[in-house]
């Protein structure tokens, strides 16, 4: 599988975005703008389009090679569970087992949610965001997103995968107009499937008509550029959206196929996202996503009560901003270790579920190559 460093930057910055929103208080400036919300709606777009892109490419395998289609199917749910399940349930023990210092209020209501990832519901029906698990709702969406969509990648008509890429954005974007509970509507979901949708827009596009590639990323320049008036225009009240994920989505496709589309030829935003710093971020942020909110809260208490009363004339918010930087380096720290001694060991499994098609030289030249991608690494 061909590796793309810049893509590990972006989900560096998206997981940035989260641990300011959780870190940093609400009513904070930087927070005005939905950080969090925006790093969730870039890590679907991503998901999005690196998971289509992975079906559609074992598609092809089976169709040449005529291998069977079921077997990719349960390939495919196998490396994913190798990946995500083993520091999930792991995050979910530690929780259960550091509940008294942490200060998680716990229920056995909210742990069967988080460990069925039916938690995006369990927040609709309670609507509280005072959980311990609150960030679980996303994994929930991500999880009920792969029980549908790599069935219908591998076994839909190639005809219909375009319509029905357009129409799970449709869906996304027409159930955000349409929300009556526009609090915690958005985590249903459907309201989600624009932002995942798109993001396999783009892997459909990247696989199926190259030659089209740098006319998309015009229109996703566009598409970008709307995105951010929106983004302003709803922060600043001068419309009245109920919802703004879509405008997220534009951003984050833009992004993406931007990433894609400089493989060759790198820009200042590809470089940046290739830096040491964002790229060992990224490769462990799916830990970080998950550790972040039990670090923060068995970390803080220490803080409070041994940084701040050395530094009382200094006003909270540059000590909340002290707080972030000494500790993502350490939260760092903890998820390199359990990528190096947990995740990627289990990962390993990963080769023992190959999908065993035949090998034939150069099948899968770059992208920018007349003839068919190799799928992306999606760790």
């Amino acid at each position: 599988m061909r590796y793309i460093k810049p893509l590990d930057g972006l989900r560096a910055i998206a997981a940035l975005f989260v641990i300011i929103w959780h870190w940093i208080p609400q009513d904070s400036f930087i927070n005005q703008f939905p950080n969090g919300y925006f790093g969730v709606n870039i890590f679907f777009v991503l998901s999005g389009f690196l998971i289509t892109h992975i079906l559609l490419i074992h598609r092809v395998d089976a169709e040449a090679f005529g291998m069977a289609r079921k077997n990719l199917l349960q390939h495919f749910y196998i490396r994913r569970a190798l990946r995500i399940f083993p520091i999930f349930y792991l995050t979910l023990s530690l929780m259960v087992v550091l509940r008294h210092q942490a200060d998680l209020k716990l229920t056995m209501s909210e742990l069967i949610a988080s460990a069925t990832y039916t938690y995006n519901f369990f927040l609709f029906s309670v609507k509280s965001w005072d959980l311990a698990s609150i960030h679980f709702w996303s994994l929930a969406v991500e999880e009920q997103f792969y029980l549908v969509w790599p069935l219908l990648m591998l076994y839909l008509p190639k005809r219909y995968l375009l319509f029905c890429m357009l129409l799970f954005i449709l869906i996304g974007v027409s159930s955000q107009l349409l929300l009556s509970d526009t609090n915690f509507g958005p985590i249903l979901p459907h309201t989600c499937f624009d932002c995942l949708g798109i993001g396999g827009l783009l892997a459909w596009v990247a696989i199926n008509k190259p030659s089209f590639l740098q006319k998309f990323y015009h229109l996703t320049v566009a598409m970008a550029i709307v995105g951010v008036v929106l983004v302003v225009c709803k922060q600043a009240a001068i419309l009245s959206l109920k919802q703004d994920r879509f405008a997220h989505a534009m951003i984050g496709v833009w992004l993406i196929t931007h990433v894609w589309a400089h493989q060759q030829k790198p820009t200042t935003l590809t470089s940046l996202l290739s830096t040491k710093v964002l790229v060992n971020l990224g490769k462990v942020s799916y830990g970080i996503y998950l550790y972040h909110i039990l670090f923060e809260k068995l970390v803080r208490p220490l803080w409070i009560a041994y940084v701040y009363p050395h530094f009382q004339t200094i006003q909270p918010i540059y000590l909340d901003w002290a707080f972030l930087v000494v500790n993502v380096p350490i939260l760092y720290g903890i998820c390199w270790l359990s990528w190096q001694y947990i995740e990627h060991p289990i990962l390993q499994l990963k080769d023992k579920v190959s999908y065993q098609k035949p090998v034939t030289q150069n099948r899968h030249p770059t992208i920018v190559q007349i003839g068919k991608p190799e799928p992306i690494q999606h760790n």
